[in-house]
């Protein structure tokens, strides 16, 4: 049975199934869209601070995916609730925001966005902050920031978002606010899969699971080169990547990975 953290949090679930090695999220504020308060936003980078100690106490890496997701059939998330720092507050722009989104970008193990219902707003740049997004196809996915007179920004969407879509379609959803359905969002790159609704919850588990199935140091070291090269020239990714591959030819997973293969079994990967 799941370990499950979720009395030390008031706006989310946070539990972690040992057997499977998958973390799961779940923004828990269904009656409001799953917006994000004060509270939530304080509470995700400490749920990935749990996953983070998991993988400290434990002799190897714990925690091999994370899925993160919204309660209720209605929304991922909205964003930012509005009715909770005032209309004279809004836009949003703490760094509670910031530091909770990138919390979510910058943890080592992959992160599998399961989004089923709205995502917009600051929910959908909560999404992009993940590595992966499944949506199911009546999913209602856009920025709709332009009609308040602003843009969705604070956490680099304007720059992430053209790398999936391209820079002529960014700047016509984030200048338009159009909304993408799920299944839209998928044809488009916004995300990576979409499926009927009803389908959603087992997809994400098969796509969790097969991303746990992996080694994981292997898959913390592909997340961290591709994503620190969007911020660099090719020749500083490049070695940055070489720096990276190097000391996974001195791990216990790379010599089982091999001795799988001459072996011709499965692989037991130990994370370390």
């Amino acid at each position: 049975m799941p370990d499950d953290y979720s009395d030390q949090f008031d706006t989310i679930q946070c539990r972690y199934d040992a057997d499977t090695g998958i973390g799961r999220i779940v923004l828990d504020r269904p009656d409001s869209l799953n917006a994000m308060t004060e509270r939530t936003l304080a509470e995700l980078p400490e749920a990935i601070e749990t996953f983070e100690r998991l993988d400290r106490e434990g002799e190897s890496v714990s925690v091999r995916a994370v899925v993160l997701s919204g309660a209720g059939e209605d929304a991922f998330c909205v964003g930012v609730d509005v009715d909770e720092i005032g209309e004279e507050q809004y836009p949003f722009t703490a760094a509670s925001f910031r530091d909770a989104l990138f919390s979510v970008e910058e943890y080592g193990a992959p992160v599998v966005a399961s989004i089923d219902g709205y995502c917009v707003g600051g929910g959908l740049e909560l999404a992009l902050m993940c590595d992966f997004r499944i949506a199911s196809e009546r999913s209602e996915l856009g920025f709709p920031e332009v009609d308040l007179g602003i843009f969705p920004s604070g956490v680099g969407t304007t720059q992430r978002l053209p790398l999936l879509v391209g820079p002529g379609r960014a700047k016509e959803l984030c200048m338009t606010g159009e909304f993408l359905s799920g299944s839209e969002a998928a044809t488009e790159g916004l995300v990576n899969h979409a499926y009927p609704a009803a389908d959603l919850d087992a997809e994400v588990e098969v796509y969790a699971e097969r991303l746990a199935s992996k080694p994981p140091l292997a898959l913390r070291a592909i997340k961290d080169t591709v994503n620190r090269s969007r911020n660099v020239g090719l020749d500083q990714g490049t070695a940055y990547e070489y720096r990276a591959y190097l000391p996974l030819l001195e791990t216990e997973d790379y010599a089982e990975g091999v001795a799988a293969f001459d072996e011709d079994r499965e692989p037991s990967w130990q994370g370390r």
